[in-house]
């Protein structure tokens, strides 16, 4: 009876985990990178780890980067690029956009010369976004408006509570980067957004593609899905684990 009773425990410990979700989540993001940057690496970075999904977020250096800035059309055409050359290494692979953050102008400015900003950079990025939505629709991509998220948390990025870092809670007037809150939501919506687009299945590997911004500059954990990263907490969310 106890043999009897100890092998169907045995039974029931492998259906349960065998039921249970496995996320695993790569965090592919490198700082000061643009869409130019992306192409070069997708290959080793994307195509070669065979990702089940791959979530990117990439054009706050090709506009609002003094040193990367790129036009719209050659930013279009890197990401058609990009698409392409994930798609070729697994058509099944289901590939996810986001729009860019918002940026703190004034800050930015102290970093990067306003004379080549003839466009206000938000102006820019809210334009760029516009397209981006509608790119990712012919493209057959899902598209999650993080823009839109992030701003109804408020668009004072000069006070303390500003989801973006500057002086009253870090150390220095950025205006580029979240905050360990900033990547706290970031994470959590695209948990969300990847759940009611119903795009996660049991076991999948999920590569986070992008610049600084998923590297995650600032937080403990940068260029890993730990710590404060926007992919530890994606990760930690997708898990069902409590995030910081």
């Amino acid at each position: 009876m106890r043999h009897l009773l100890y092998s169907f425990a045995i039974l029931f410990v492998c259906l349960f985990n065998s039921c249970r979700s496995n996320y695993q989540v790569l965090n592919k993001g490198v700082a000061g990178n643009n869409s130019s940057d992306l192409l070069v690496r997708v290959d080793k970075d994307v195509v070669a780890n065979k990702p089940d999904l791959v979530l990117m977020m990439v054009g706050t250096n090709d506009m609002v980067n003094s040193g990367k800035l790129m036009s719209t059309q050659k930013y279009f055409d890197n990401l058609r690029s990009i698409i392409q050359k994930i798609k070729a290494g697994n058509p099944k692979v289901d590939i996810v956009v986001s729009s860019i953050l918002p940026v703190e102008e004034a800050y930015l400015f102290k970093r990067h010369d306003p004379s080549k900003f003839p466009i206000k950079p938000n102006d820019k990025i809210d334009a760029l976004n516009a397209e981006l939505k509608k790119f990712a629709f012919d493209q057959k991509l899902d598209f999650i408006p993080l823009n839109e998220e992030f701003k109804k948390y408020g668009s004072d990025y000069t006070i303390k509570e500003s989801l973006l870092v500057n002086s009253k809670n870090y150390t220095v007037d950025d205006g580029v980067h979240p905050t360990a809150q900033g990547y706290e939501l970031i994470g959590k919506y695209f948990a969300q957004q990847l759940k009611e687009k119903k795009l996660l299945k049991r076991k999948m590997l999920i590569l986070c593609f992008g610049d600084s911004i998923t590297y995650g500059a600032f937080m403990e954990g940068k260029g890993t899905a730990e710590g404060n990263t926007y992919p530890a907490v994606l990760l930690r969310s997708l898990s069902g684990r409590n995030t910081r």
